[in-house]
């Protein structure tokens, strides 16, 4: 059975891998967020988030990378990434509770409906933290 998956329908990754795939800006953009940001990928960091964020850099970053120096362009983009990306990391988060809150297990609904406010706080708490960590993209070009 196929399981499509967000790169199957995600916009944002198909203009990544049809503009950028292989080129030095990508692979410095990709190298930068691995170094200050290991969890970005994941519901922890940017999630389902992350192609958006790496094309708002890609395209933010073009002319740098076409007019100046290198070691200008890394820079400027590192200093944009650091500077735009707890915007998204938020936007994500965010994005993140809500689909926690839909997704939150109802096979046993009778179980949680016997919770009380403060319990079932803490149970959806238990489930947001089992999900935060799951690399919600990856990037395969």
């Amino acid at each position: 059975m196929y399981q499509e998956t967000i790169q199957d329908v995600n916009p944002f990754y198909d203009q990544i891998l049809y503009n950028y795939s292989g080129s030095v800006q990508l692979e410095e953009i990709l190298h930068f967020l691995e170094l200050a940001f290991p969890d970005w990928k994941t519901n922890g960091g940017l999630g389902a988030f992350a192609p958006e964020f790496v094309i708002w850099v890609l395209d933010h970053t073009s002319e740098s990378y076409q007019n100046d120096s290198f070691l200008d362009f890394l820079k400027f983009v590192y200093f944009e990434i650091a500077d735009e990306y707890s915007k998204f990391q938020k936007s994500q988060a965010f994005s993140f509770d809500i689909e926690c809150i839909q997704d939150f297990p109802e096979d046993s609904e009778a179980y949680y409906e016997a919770l009380s406010d403060d319990e079932y706080k803490v149970e959806l708490e238990k489930y947001k933290a089992s999900r935060r960590e799951e690399n919600a993209f990856s990037f395969n070009f």
